[in-house]
């Protein structure tokens, strides 16, 4: 799946190179992966999982 995320650093939103979900809280979850410009951590909230 193609995750987008905001790169603090590049001040724009990129595509995450090595995406991974990953669970923050009981129920919630989050995408965590790399800034395919700079190779920041960035990452996505994508709420419950379904």
């Amino acid at each position: 799946m193609n995750y987008k995320a905001r790169c603090m650093k590049c001040k724009k939103e990129v595509d995450v190179k090595e995406p991974k979900e990953v669970e923050i809280k009981p129920g919630t979850w989050a995408v965590k992966g790399k800034c395919n410009v700079c190779g920041t951590n960035v990452y996505r909230i994508i709420g419950k999982k379904k």
